[in-house]
Order: structure tokens, then sequence, then C-alpha cells
């Protein structure tokens, strides 16, 4: 095991906490680079920490009487169907075509996260566009299927779009679909791909320990500094597992 993973792995919890998304895409090279893991068995691995990581950062912020049900249901529901779908193409394809799909997919939510958000509007109530939110819900739940990935950073601007209208909110929301998404992606890929828990467990307790550093920071960090940061931090990746897909053709 690379000793960069105890200084990497905490940044899985650290962007969930602060950005709610951000971990799939931090643990999928994580996993694969540090720990050695094929592309596969380091996408099925990456579910399970995101679930739990997710889950942790969820539990922190405290916001469970102020999700929308109906909402969270239908795209729950898409969600669910596009994960196991895209489980399914994730296991059909190559490695090469999965790298190269994943380096596209982070160097294009590097950009987005430099965009400047939605403006909220607190006096509309959330009504659930039930057909449009149940087809975003399948579309991001094959990403998350075939990449790894919760598609956090794509799921927070959805949810605006489909009328959460505090970005905070968005971001619980976020989390609790992640959650769901990257647990039946997962059932997915169970059995066709093995990997070793016990490197898992300690990538998932330094990425739980990154979710405690994430809130502390919020409080002291300008967060749009952070945002910065970090895109430059998932070009980098993105550039880099691009690069390398290239050199498996």
């Amino acid at each position: 095991m690379s000793l960069w993973i105890w200084f990497l792995a905490p940044i899985i919890g650290l962007t969930l906490a602060m950005f709610g998304a951000g971990g799939g895409m931090a643990t999928v090279p994580i996993l694969h680079y540090g720990l050695g893991l094929s592309m596969k068995a380091a996408i099925a691995a990456s579910l399970w920490v995101v679930v739990v990581v997710s889950f942790v950062s969820l539990w922190q912020q405290g916001v469970w009487k102020q999700l929308h049900i109906r909402l969270l249901s239908w795209f729950a529901v898409g969600g669910v169907m596009g994960s196991w779908l895209g489980a399914r193409i994730g296991l059909s394809i190559s490695d090469m075509l999965q790298s190269m799909i994943f380096g596209l997919l982070t160097c294009f939510v590097a950009w987005w996260m430099t965009k400047p958000k939605p403006q909220q509007n607190k006096r509309e109530k959330t009504k659930c566009q039930c057909a449009r939110t149940l087809l975003v819900g399948v579309a991001l739940g094959m990403v998350t299927g075939v990449l790894g990935v919760g598609g956090g950073f794509l799921m927070v601007p959805a949810l605006l779009w489909l009328g959460i209208v505090e970005y905070r909110l968005a971001v619980a929301h976020s989390l609790l679909l992640i959650i769901v998404n990257a647990t039946v992606a997962g059932l997915g890929y169970w059995g066709h791909v093995e990997f070793s828990w016990q490197p898992l467990l300690l990538v998932m307790m330094l990425a739980i320990a990154g979710t405690f550093i994430g809130n502390k920071l919020c409080k002291v960090l300008p967060i749009k500094q952070m945002q910065k940061l970090f895109s430059l931090l998932l070009l980098s990746i993105g550039v880099f597992m691009l690069m390398n897909a290239v050199r498996m053709i």
C-alpha cells in the first residue's frame, strides 16, 4: 500500500463535507493507483467507500426533517434503474474506455466548479416535476454505475434546477441520493469483481476523518477559494487519467 493513501484518502471525506460531492472522483484514482486495483475493481470498491462516507457526512448535517420526500422518491427510482443499468454497462466495456470517460467527466466537473451557482429564491415552493426528475435520476444513476462516482457535482445543480431552492438542502438531498445510487451500483458489481476489504476499510476510516476536517474548514476558510483549488486538483486527475487511457490504446 502506498504511503500517499494516508494523505490522499481524507480528501474523499473532505470534499464530500465541503461540497456535497467529489468523493468518487477522488476515491477511484486513489484505489486504482494507490492500492493497485484494476480500474473495474477500483470503481466497484469506490462505490462502497462513497456510501459510507456520504452517510457520515449527511448525518453530520442533521437536515432529515427538511427533505422533500416526493422529489427524492422519483429521483431515487430513476437512480436505482440507472445505477443498475450503468453497472451492467461498466462490466461490459473495457478499462481503457472507463478511464477515458472518467477523465473526461472529471475535467468537465473541474470546469463546472468555476461556474457561478444559480441564484436561490427561498420564496418559491419546491414542486416535484416527476417525469423530468425520473429521467434526470436515470441519467445520473448511469454515471454512478459506469464510473463509480456519486455524480454529486452534477446532482446538486440538477436538484436546484428541479426545484430545491436552497443550496445547502440540495447538497443534503444529493448525499442521500448518492447513497442510494452507489449502493445499487455496488450490488450490480457484486460477484463480478473481486477486491480485498482490509485496505478498503482503512481508506473508509481516513475518509470519514476527512469529513470532520472538512466541516471544520468550512467555518474558517472561504469556500470559493477552496472550490478553485479543488477544481485544479480535479483537472489534474482528469488529465492524468486521460493520458493513461491513451497509453492503453
